[in-house]
C-alpha cells in the first residue's frame, strides 16, 4: 500500500515538473528574469543573434519554441559553417519555418560545392527574399573547381519578378556572384528599388550592356567584375562613391561621377589606365583611393603615354601586378609621381613563368624617365607584399626612398603566397634595411623612418 502511494506521489510530482517546464516556470522565471519580457522584446533580442544561436533557444520552453521564427535580423547560410551534410535541405527547412517580415538580410553562400543545388531550389530562395522584403540580399554561388563545365544559376527574368506585388521594394544591397542576371532585370533593380545603395554583379554571363544612370539618389557602391560577355557600360551617377570594374576592354563607362572617391580596376580594361590615360582624365582627379589589378598579361605591345592621369586627390594607391624576373619595376615610380598628395603606397607582386607571347601590362622605363627630377614630400607609408628579395624589388624600394624623404614607415611582408618554398636570406634583408636607412639619413628633410619587417620566424626577424 505504501509503495503504491509513493509511486502515485512520484507520478504527480513528475507531472507538475513537466507542466512547469512547458510553461517556462523555473529558476530563471523570477521577477527580474528574461521571462518577464514581452514577446516583441524577446524577438528583438533574438534578431541580434546569429541564426544558429537563435534557433537553439527553441529548446528553452514551449513559449520560446517558435520565437526565433519571427526574427527580423540576419538570415545567414554558409555551407562551410553548417553541421548538416545537406545544406540545401537546411536552407529550405529554415526558410519555410521562418515567418519574420521584413528581414534585414538574407545571405546564402554556396562556396565549396562542386555541384550546386537545382535551379528550382534557388528560385525558392529568391522568392523567399521577396516575401520577406529583405533590405540586403546576397546570393553567392561561387565554386572552388573552376575547370568543371558548370552553368551559372539564372536569376528569375523580369516576368517572374513582376508576378509578385512590389518585389524587393525595400532593397538596399544586392550582391550576386556567379549568377546570370539579364540586363533588363538589372535595370529593374536600379529603376524600381529607390533605396538601393550597393549593387554587385560578379561572374554573370548574361550581363552585356549596363546603364547605371540617375536618378539613383542612394547608390553609393557599384561593382561589375568578371562578366565575360560585357560589351558596354554607362555610369552616370552623381552620388556614386565607390566603384569596381574588372573585365574586358570597353569604352570608358564613367560619364558623370563627380563624387567618385574609390576606384578598383582590373582585367584588360585596367591596361587603358596605364597606356591611354587621357580616357580617364574626367574622373581621376577626384579619386582618394585607387586599386589597380595589373594581373592580366597582354598579347599586343602598346606605346605608353608620357603623361599619366593626374591623381591630385589620391591618398592611397594599391597595386597588384604580375612581374617577371629581370624586368624593372620603376614604372610604378611614375604612378607615385602622378600622385603628389599620396600618403600610402602598397604593392603586391606575383611572378609568372616566361611567355614570349604575353607581355607585362605596364611599360618598362628607365630611372630618368620615371623620376624626372621629382621629389615627393607627403608619402608616409610604403608596403610591399610577397617580397622575395629580387634585385628589381630592392631597386624599387631604394628609388622610392630616394624620391620620398618624407617616408616614416616601410612594411615588407615576406609571407609569400606565390612561392611558399622560398625563404628570404638574411643578407638580403639586411642589405635592404641598410639601403633604406642610408637614404633616409642622407635627406635633411626626412623624419625618422621605421622599418617593420614582417618576416617568418625562420628568417630571424629584426624589427626596428
Amino acid at each position: 500500500m505504501e509503495m503504491n502511494k509513493h509511486k502515485a506521489n512520484s507520478v504527480a510530482q513528475n507531472s507538475r515538473k513537466r507542466k512547469r517546464k512547458e510553461q517556462g516556470i523555473g529558476k530563471h522565471n523570477d521577477s527580474g528574469g528574461i521571462e518577464k519580457l514581452p514577446d516583441d522584446m524577446l524577438i528583438a533580442i533574438l534578431s541580434c543573434m546569429r541564426l544558429k544561436d537563435a534557433v537553439k533557444t527553441s529548446i528553452f520552453s514551449r513559449r520560446w519554441r517558435y520565437l526565433w521564427r519571427f526574427t527580423s535580423g540576419k538570415l545567414v547560410f554558409v555551407d562551410r559553417e553548417m553541421e548538416t551534410e545537406n545544406f540545401k535541405s537546411w536552407v529550405n527547412h529554415i526558410l519555410q519555418l521562418h515567418r519574420g517580415r521584413p528581414v534585414d538580410s538574407l545571405i546564402i553562400r554556396f562556396i565549396n560545392l562542386v555541384l550546386g543545388p537545382q535551379s528550382s531550389d534557388i528560385d525558392s530562395w529568391v522568392f523567399s527574399a521577396i516575401h520577406k522584403d529583405v533590405k540586403k540580399f546576397e546570393l553567392n554561388l561561387k565554386r572552388v573547381e573552376f575547370n568543371l563545365p558548370v552553368q551559372n544559376y539564372e536569376f528569375p527574368n523580369i516576368d517572374k519578378l513582376l508576378s509578385f506585388k512590389y518585389p524587393f521594394v525595400s532593397l538596399k544591397s544586392l550582391i550576386l556572384v556567379h549568377v546570370d542576371i539579364e540586363d533588363e532585370v538589372v535595370q529593374y533593380f536600379l529603376a524600381s528599388c529607390i533605396y538601393i545603395e550597393c549593387l554587385c554583379i560578379r561572374g554573370s554571363n548574361a550581363t552585356k550592356n549596363l546603364q547605371v544612370v540617375d536618378p539613383l539618389p542612394n547608390l553609393k557602391k557599384l561593382e561589375v567584375s568578371d562578366c565575360s560577355n560585357i560589351q558596354s557600360m554607362e555610369i552616370n551617377a552623381m552620388n556614386l562613391v565607390t566603384c569596381t570594374y574588372q573585365g574586358s576592354k570597353i569604352n570608358s563607362p564613367f560619364v558623370k561621377t563627380p563624387n567618385l572617391r574609390e576606384l578598383t580596376l582590373g582585367g584588360l580594361f585596367c591596361k587603358s589606365f596605364i597606356f591611354k590615360p587621357n580616357k580617364h582624365s574626367s574622373y581621376s582627379a577626384t579619386l582618394v583611393k585607387l586599386v589597380l589589378n595589373l594581373n592580366t598579361r597582354v598579347r599586343k605591345r602598346t606605346n605608353s603615354s608620357p603623361d599619366l592621369p593626374q591623381l591630385h586627390s589620391l591618398k592611397r594607391l594599391d597595386l597588384n601586378a604580375v612581374a617577371k624576373i629581370g624586368r624593372g619595376l620603376l614604372f610604378f615610380i611614375s604612378l607615385i609621381k602622378a600622385s603628389p598628395n599620396l600618403l600610402e603606397f602598397r604593392i603586391e607582386l606575383k611572378y609568372t613563368t616566361p611567355d614570349p607571347l604575353r607581355l607585362m601590362p605596364y611599360p618598362s622605363v628607365t630611372w630618368q624617365q620615371a623620376r624626372g627630377g621629382f621629389c615627393h614630400k607627403k608619402l608616409k607609408v610604403v608596403e610591399m607584399i610577397s617580397f622575395i628579395g629580387y634585385e628589381e624589388e630592392r631597386d624599387l624600394l631604394d628609388k622610392i626612398a630616394e624620391i620620398a624623404p618624407s617616408i616614416e614607415k616601410v612594411l615588407i611582408d615576406t609571407r609569400n603566397t606565390h612561392r611558399r618554398d622560398h625563404k628570404l636570406p638574411n643578407s638580403i634583408t639586411e642589405e635592404v634595411r641598410k639601403q633604406m636607412k642610408s637614404n633616409a639619413r642622407s635627406s635633411t628633410e626626412s623624419h625618422a623612418m621605421v622599418m617593420a619587417c614582417r618576416f617568418p620566424l625562420e628568417t630571424k626577424v629584426v624589427v626596428k
